[in-house]
């Protein structure tokens, strides 16, 4: 992807956004005055960043499934964290997804010792895609991280899951 990414370009969206909406809002503004029924002066500021605050809240919200809808239907998403931020303290009450875990199941390989070698990508909301290595023992149900020695998983584990079903 070219051009503006991550942090940067949610700023730029969110001050387009307030400028379309001081141009509707001095717009119904002259209106309601042209009709008689004047506006409280305060509405202009007011509309302004109330279009600005829904319009960050909607993109903060909606990363995660922007992000999972141009993954392309060999990858699986095996795991999402949420965020949570006194700064924002409504996220205690309904975190939104700032960082998610993918394989892409068509770019396992084998290690020429009887595992698979997924690769996974670490996503993370302003910040760059991290990929890593995670070995995979199907038969014995064991993770290798990278850099690390053989673990044994729950049989549920979402990355053994996805890597030994259909064979990876």
């Amino acid at each position: 992807m070219t051009g503006f990414s991550g942090i940067g370009s949610d700023m730029i969206g969110t001050l387009i956004v307030g400028a379309g909406a001081a141009a509707l809002m001095y717009a119904l503004l002259h209106l309601t005055r042209k009709l008689g029924y004047p506006l409280p002066k305060w509405a202009l500021p007011a509309g302004i960043g109330l279009a600005m605050i829904g319009y960050a809240t909607w993109n903060e919200y909606s990363w995660a499934s922007r992000v999972k809808a141009q993954l392309p239907d060999r990858a699986q998403v095996i795991a999402e964290g949420q965020a949570r931020s006194a700064l924002r303290p409504w996220t205690y009450l309904h975190a939104p997804v700032a960082r998610i875990a993918v394989i892409d199941r068509a770019a396992t390989r084998s290690d020429g010792q009887g595992h698979r070698i997924a690769r996974v990508l670490l996503v993370e909301r302003w910040r760059n895609t991290v990929a890593v290595e995670q070995g995979v023992d199907c038969e014995a149900g064991r993770l290798r991280p990278p850099e690390g020695e053989w673990q044994r998983v729950a049989a549920d584990d979402p990355v053994l899951t996805t890597i030994c079903r259909e064979g990876g």
